[in-house]
């Protein structure tokens, strides 16, 4: 039973993944992040985590990381960013920020995920990166 909701999972995933993907690639970064940010934005700040929902959180953005792996085109770090808040967001209720940065030398962007001022997928250093874009701000000054 569990390696069968595993594949379900995986399958369900990567379809998530694939549609994201192609609309990504028709309507571009700015109008993807323009209506991720308004559409899952939420002024809530206090939430409640269970330890049942911290568990599936973390197998989430796992099976996601391995989802983005198989995947045949190039998943990087704004898929993750996206897909992420977009479940965080509708399906735990958690008010995360979608966070766009870059450095100087050597040249590269990234995006993350913060709650509290706290990175949630950093792989690197965030503190090497200036942040350019948020959905904080963004949405804030779009009121």
């Amino acid at each position: 039973m569990k390696k069968f909701r595993m594949y379900y999972r995986f399958v369900s995933m990567y379809v998530l993944l694939a549609r994201f993907d192609l609309g990504l690639s028709k309507r571009g970064f700015t109008e993807t992040f323009k209506r991720y940010s308004k559409k899952y934005y939420s002024q809530e700040t206090s939430y409640q985590i269970s330890e049942s929902s911290v568990v599936e959180i973390e197998e989430f953005f796992t099976l996601l990381n391995i989802v983005c792996a198989w995947y045949p085109r190039k998943a990087d770090c704004i898929h993750k960013t996206l897909i992420g808040y977009r479940i965080l967001h509708s399906r735990y209720s958690i008010p995360v920020e979608m966070v766009i940065g870059v450095r100087k030398f050597p040249f590269q962007a990234h995006a993350w995920l913060m709650l509290n001022n706290q990175d949630l997928l950093m792989d690197e250093e965030s503190n090497e990166y200036k942040v350019i874009l948020s959905s904080y701000k963004y949405v804030q000054g779009e009121q």
